[in-house]
Parts: structure tokens; sequence; C-alpha cells
């Protein structure tokens, strides 16, 4: 039996999203393994029950390290590298969809990992924005070539990797250096993951593949995503045998959003409640409808207690 499985990262302000992506999983790539690495401690019994998902959390991750300095935003899903339950496996963040089989671009014959392949160019101003600042790369890591690899930067939302590919000792270094200079690498994991990943690869560590496996939503126009992932009342319509990972990483794909295109996500959500409650229709429709406004009360909870700490910080160091 092959060593493979999909994991996904996961909070409780998108567990929402994770449920739907867990249903796109099943819809397109049938029983294959499912692992969920959780930042929090909110129960996942019903995805445990309805897809058998192995849950991986502050309390079943074994590493010391990865326990105290690996959860929260922008680090949880780097666990997989050390702890994955599965040798071989293909990381997604929970706001995103599969679209067709994608596993046909897993090649663990040829690679270590294998990475989305971005469909245009990133000027020097861009890898700053959005990966890391150049400058300071040039000055603290010289041996690194980043302008070898400028085009092919990549959001991390998805990618297949391997189980130690990376030394603890290699984190654990690169987290040191993200603390004493905050803002250098961006967006979380995504800029110092890029780094090591292209880094181990031109020092020969790593076997680095691309594929164009992920689609970024914000990128293109509603009307178009309409027309390229159609969903009918009978399902998603896979056209052209498409293969690809959908990305909401800019607005979320709430039930009754206008701001993205969300139809595939609302499909799989239906999917799951009417597995795991027996809700369809305007019923199901309702209590995801709630799900969306719990989330968004919790995002914006969240906001507010980051806003009081800032300032409660400010009175506490003008006094």
């Amino acid at each position: 039996m092959e060593d493979f499985g999909i994991i996904i990262a996961c909070c409780y302000q998108d567990y929402l999203f994770a449920k739907g992506c867990c249903a796109s999983i099943r819809h397109f790539l049938g029983d294959v393994p499912i692992g969920l690495i959780v930042d929090g401690t909110f129960s996942l019994s019903s995805l445990e029950k309805e897809y058998g998902v192995r849950v991986l959390n502050h309390d079943t991750v074994t590493n010391e390290f990865l326990r105290k300095r690996s959860f929260g935003w922008g680090k949880t899903k780097m666990i997989a590298f050390w702890e994955s339950p599965w040798k071989h496996f293909l990381v997604l963040d929970a706001d995103t969809n599969v679209w067709g089989n994608v596993l046909k671009y897993k090649d663990f014959t040829q690679f270590d990992a294998i990475i989305d392949r971005p469909c245009y160019g990133h000027s020097d101003e861009f890898v700053s924005e959005f990966f890391f600042e150049v400058s300071e790369i040039e000055k603290h890591f010289p041996d690194f070539n980043w302008k070898a690899h400028q085009n092919d930067y990549f959001c991390t939302g998805t990618f297949f990797g391997t189980r130690d590919i990376f030394s603890l000792d290699e984190y654990s270094k690169i987290l040191d250096f993200t603390e004493k200079n905050p803002g250098i690498f961006k967006y979380g994991e995504m800029g110092f993951l890029n780094f090591m990943l292209f880094r181990a690869a031109d020092e020969g560590r790593i076997r680095l593949g691309q594929a164009n496996m992920q689609l970024i939503v914000p990128d293109f126009e509603q009307e178009e995503l309409k027309k390229r992932f159609p969903v009918k009342e009978t399902g998603p319509v896979v056209q052209d045998d498409e293969a690809i990972v959908i990305h909401w990483c800019g607005p979320k794909p709430m039930l009754s959003t206008s701001k993205a295109y969300s139809d595939p996500m609302s499909f799989c959500r239906r999917q799951f409640i009417q597995r795991e409650r027996g809700y369809t229709g305007a019923n199901a429709d309702f209590w995801l409808k709630v799900e969306d406004y719990l989330s968004l009360l919790n995002v914006y909870k969240n906001k507010a207690v980051r806003r009081l700490s800032k300032h409660s910080k400010k009175l506490i160091s003008s006094k």
C-alpha cells in the first residue's frame, strides 16, 4: 500500500472550509487518507467519523520543539515535514478545493517535493512584497541565488512533500532568524518555505519539481471562474480533464458572498453537512450561513483582541 496521504492545515476560524476541502477530496479522489494539522483544541469528531481523518494537534505532535514553536499562522503546516503520518503527502490550506485528479502531479520517483508553477513572472518588487525582502536576503544569505528562481516562487497553499527532507535544526535556525528579523520573510511560511525549498534544491539536498497545480482565485475574474469551474445540480463538471487546486487566498468562499466565486466550495460544504446531519436544501444553507456568521464573528473578535493588546502595551510603555 502506498505510503501517502493528504494533509490539511487548519484552525477554528477556517474549519468550516476544511470540511468543504475534505469533501472535495472524497468527491474527486475517493478514499485517499486524510489528516488535519490543527492549531486549537476544538472538536473534529464529525470529520473523524465521516471521512476517517487523522488529527495532529498540540496533544498528538510528539516532538517538543514542534509543539512549542510550530503552531500558529504561518507555521502549523510545517509540522508535516517531520510528523506527517505518511512518508509522502500533499498539503492543502483549509480554504482550498480539489478539482479533478490532482494526484496525477505526484511523482515521488523523480522528486522529493512538487510545487506549483506560477502562471506569471515576478518583478523584484513583487518578490519583496510577497516572499522576502531581496536586499536583506542578499545581505544575510549571500550564497543563495534568489534571482535564479525569481519566476518560480509560489503560493504555499498546496504542495507535495516528503517527510524529513529538512532537518529540525535547519527549521529551528529559520524560526530564530524570523523572530530576530521580523519582516524579511513574508506571509507566514510562504517566504521562508520558498527559501528553504530552493536553497535545498540548489545545494543538491532535495529533488524539486514544479507543475501547474494551483489556481489563485483573486487572480481571475468571477465570470471566467464560473465558466471554468461550473457546478450543476448534480455536482462539479470537470472540463478538458482539468486537475487543479482552487485556492481562495483572498476573499473567502462564504455561501452568500459576492466577493468571490464560491460555488465549488459551497457544493462541497453542502455535501459534508448532508453526510454529517442529513441536511439538504434550505435547511442545509441555513446552517452553513450560521457557520459563516460565527466564523466572521471570530475574525472580528480576534482583531479586537489584537488591537486591545497593542493599545495596552502602548499604555504600559508610556507610564
